[in-house]
């Protein structure tokens, strides 16, 4: 709890003190315990983050802050993926509507600048698909 919180927490709860009990001296005795409280709380919680920081494990401050990072990369990852399917519906539309370029053949193998075996005139075929 962030300190404003817990001020907030101690009005409220000084305000129905003091509707339920109406005396001065009892509210101011309970707000001095209250305040109390929280001070010691706030030093409760340093001295935790101080001894998380020696024993080099992260606080809770260290896992909200990297749940943050962690959604906004999850927020980023998200649009970057829809960025890359519009892309690549765009482009598969591209290519439909082009017609497709012929690739160039690979050079000829031996002596007269042709296959040598049945076998390099079947994987050249296969190469000009």
């Amino acid at each position: 709890m962030t300190r404003g919180a817990v001020e907030r927490s101690l009005l409220a709860v000084l305000s129905e003190l003091s509707k339920v009990v109406g005396q001065e001296r009892v509210i101011n005795a309970a707000g001095t315990v209250l305040q109390a409280a929280a001070s010691t709380k706030q030093a409760v919680d340093e001295n935790v983050a101080a001894l998380l920081a020696l024993a080099n494990l992260p606080s809770r401050a260290d896992v909200d802050d990297l749940r943050r990072q962690l959604d906004a990369m999850q927020v980023t990852l998200a649009n970057l993926s829809r960025k890359v399917d519009r892309m690549l519906s765009e482009d598969s539309g591209e290519e439909r509507a082009r017609p497709r370029a012929a690739r160039p053949r690979p050079p000829s193998h031996g002596p007269n600048h042709g296959p040598e075996t049945r076998e390099e005139t079947v994987v050249a075929d296969f190469d000009r698909d």
